[in-house]
């Protein structure tokens, strides 16, 4: 993965600076900063890998901000909290899958987080994709089904032979299987 796109969401500038030096160290170069005010708007403008926020925000406390993003967006969350709430943001967090950190976590901590959050936003990415592989070949899969039933039923022929069909027909045309049963769904259910 390239280089890892951050937003830092902080009222003060002095953690925004800060954590903006941690996300290098941990090397994460493409980083955007906001007072959280306009998080929402700018997550619908851009695609972030991490969102670093910093409870409170100035007009308000943030944590259903973070449930909002980890549950609308493809975005690892990490999100500090002052030590007094903690528990009682973990328990409301819990379910999301983000990092949850006291404010005063060590320096060398946060930048471990930092990149964990990273190798976990690769990880999941690679989830991702292997699962939208696996639902379009199993919904190819139902599609040459579904045609070969159609085939059994109106030629009255068996699986094999529909299948040894299709097949024929693929290699003759120089289509694929799930062309062909496309074509054949169409021809015999006018759908």
């Amino acid at each position: 993965m390239p280089s890892a796109k951050a937003i830092i969401a902080a009222a003060s500038e002095d953690i925004r600076a800060s954590l903006s030096s941690m996300c290098a160290e941990a090397e994460i170069a493409d980083i955007t900063v906001t007072d959280g005010g306009s998080l929402k708007e700018l997550f619908a403008e851009n695609a972030y890998d991490i969102a670093l926020l910093v409870l409170p925000f100035e007009d308000r406390f943030g944590a259903d901000t973070a449930v909002y993003l980890s549950k609308s967006y493809d975005t690892e969350v990490v999100t500090f909290v002052p030590s007094k709430l903690y528990d009682d943001v973990c328990s409301k967090l819990a379910r999301t899958g983000g990092l949850i950190l006291p404010k005063s976590a060590p320096r060398a901590l946060i930048i471990n987080a930092l990149r964990n959050a990273v190798h976990t936003k690769e990880r999941l990415d690679g989830l991702r994709e292997e699962k939208q592989t696996l639902s379009e070949m199993v919904n190819e899969m139902k599609l040459v089904n579904r045609a070969k039933c159609v085939l059994i039923e109106y030629l009255r022929i068996s699986e094999k032979e529909a299948h040894r069909q299709m097949q024929k027909r693929a290699m003759d045309q120089r289509i694929t299987l799930t062309e062909v049963a496309a074509d054949i769904l169409k021809t015999y259910e006018y759908n």
